[in-house]
């Protein structure tokens, strides 16, 4: 077993990190830090180990692996101090706010030798992977289009850090659109320009609250992308299409928060249950026991990272903007 360290015990560590983790069976989760004095949520998921300061988590030398999960103002400090520590590093996505604070993060990591992984967890979902070898396999033809929405009632409260833009680094787009976009860099390619509007909803949130994009790749693939925070009576689902010369691809995600297949037979579209992949958790694990590189590495989170900040400069110059030239 590798003994695992929390750094941060928010809503997303409770509802699906430790649940991953303790479900992947390759994990002892030893120790948890937060800046809260109340120890409930540790109680509750019986980690025998609690500190109010993450430097203490940190010294413990038993701890092989570290998750961090905090604000994304705080990834750089936290995870240049845990590979510092020598800890294998997992990094709720994303790697962080801006371009700078993921170099740091990245170089830290090759001073270590250790293990970083960003937790891109929808390119583990097994839907998503079959789509993977699907592509790879050319089963579709020649790609002709394709469509990624997300669509979520988000109304955090009012002291809640997702409010202050300098502590998210932006809104929607690198709050959970970042999910999306690797998604898309995962299946394309990288991209090779992107234009982009928003809308704002100032009671909500100060910055992006809905975003539409038209990004195209390398692989010549024009993609539109979607993003919605504001969706009507708390509504939460998650679209992709990919449309072939030989085939079409749906996914789903509802109410339920259940993924699907959809296959298309004579124009009607009928269920499919894509074969099981390793999860997020069992990737790490095997990425810390033989040493290689993982899937959604350090450096496939600068590169989305990269294309989430080539939205925000296009929603600010109004213009079609080329990823690689942004540098912030």
């Amino acid at each position: 077993m590798i003994n695992l360290g929390i750094i941060g015990l928010g809503g997303i560590t409770k509802s699906l990190h430790i649940p991953e983790v303790n479900h992947s069976g390759k994990f002892y989760i030893k120790a948890a830090a937060d800046v809260y004095t109340d120890n409930s949520v540790a109680e509750k998921f019986n980690i025998p180990d609690y500190y109010t300061d993450y430097r203490e988590l940190l010294k413990d030398p038993s701890i092989d692996a570290v998750l961090v999960a905090t604000p994304h103002d705080l990834h750089e400090e936290h995870c240049v101090a845990a590979f510092e520590a020598g800890k294998h590093v997992i990094i709720e996505k994303p790697i962080s706010r801006n371009l700078q604070e993921a170099e740091k993060i990245i170089a830290a990591a090759q001073k270590a030798g250790t293990v970083g992984m960003i937790g891109f967890c929808e390119r583990f979902y097994d839907e998503h992977a079959y789509i993977k070898t699907l592509l790879d396999n050319k089963s579709l033809g020649r790609l002709l289009s394709a469509r990624i929405d997300h669509y979520q009632n988000f109304n955090p409260p009012q002291n809640s850090w997702w409010r202050d833009e300098q502590s998210v680094g932006g809104g929607a787009v690198i709050g959970s659109g970042v999910h999306r976009l690797d998604l898309l860099r995962w299946y394309f390619g990288e991209a090779v320009s992107v234009y982009a509007k928003a809308v704002k909803m100032p009671q909500r949130l100060n910055a992006e609250a809905c975003v539409h994009a038209v990004i195209e790749f390398d692989s010549g693939v024009i993609a539109d992308f979607s993003i919605n925070w504001a969706s009507y009576n708390y509504l939460y689902c998650e679209g992709l299409s990919i449309s072939g010369e030989n085939g079409l691809v749906v996914t789903v995600t509802g109410l339920t928060n259940k993924l699907g297949l959809a296959d298309v037979d004579n124009g009607m579209l009928k269920d499919f249950t894509a074969p099981r992949s390793l999860t997020m958790y069992e990737h790490f694990a095997e990425c810390i026991e033989t040493g290689t590189q993982p899937l959604t590495s350090l450096e496939e989170g600068y590169k989305s990272l990269q294309l989430v900040r080539a939205i925000y400069k296009s929603l600010e110059t109004g213009t079609s903007v080329i990823p690689q030239t942004v540098t912030f």
